[in-house]
């Protein structure tokens, strides 16, 4: 194979990649919204922003995971998660990592 099929071959992975995260973050963002329907975090005690909290804690852990075994791809997917909640939360990435 030449350079350029690699590459081409190289983004059409990534796209596929790409479109199954898309599938698995809507299909994540499905169910804590179910959850919180039926009432899972105030049965456990949390609010809503605590069960946030929680989660940004569990993919910041996985985040550091995946920046440490330089799988760039994976984090930059988990980073995009990380943003995500932040945004429910009223957060922005400076008041994170600052």
């Amino acid at each position: 194979m030449k350079d350029k099929e690699l590459t081409r071959l190289a983004e059409i992975l990534f796209e596929k990649i790409m479109e199954r995260q898309d599938k698995f973050d809507s299909e994540y963002h499905a169910q804590v919204e179910a959850m919180m329907e039926k009432g899972f975090m105030q049965d456990h005690g949390l609010s809503q922003e605590e069960f946030f909290i929680g989660e940004l804690a569990r993919l910041q852990t996985i985040l550091v995971i995946y920046e440490d075994k330089e799988e760039y791809e994976k984090a930059a997917l988990i980073l995009n998660k990380i943003k995500k909640i932040m945004k429910k939360l009223g957060l922005n990435d400076r008041k994170l990592w600052n």
